[in-house]
């Protein structure tokens, strides 16, 4: 398991990924609840560092909405590599 804060995840329940991040099926470690950890390789951002910053204002200003479509941005974490973006996992019944 890979741990992020209060969060954990296991790299091979993969849930998508794109041309700068991965995404992967998580948890809380003690209340359990499930969450989305996406993972951005710092070395991938090189060229786009402001988008990050961009990404994480808007996911902040959207959570405080508390709409029920729209994905609650739980924490982001920064380590040696990478950058870390936890959200709630949304259910689609589609």
């Amino acid at each position: 398991m890979e741990l992020v804060g209060n969060f954990e995840y296991n790299s091979k329940d993969l849930i998508g990924h794109g041309a700068f991040a991965v995404v992967f099926k998580g948890r809380h470690r003690e209340k359990q609840f499930p969450v989305a950890i996406k993972s951005i390789t710092k070395k991938s951002l090189a060229k786009s560092q402001s988008l990050l910053g961009k990404e994480i204002k808007i996911l902040r200003e959207l959570s405080a909405l508390h709409h029920e479509n729209v994905v609650t941005l739980l924490a982001c974490t920064e380590k040696d590599h990478n950058v870390y973006l936890v959200m709630e996992k949304s259910y689609s019944t589609v």
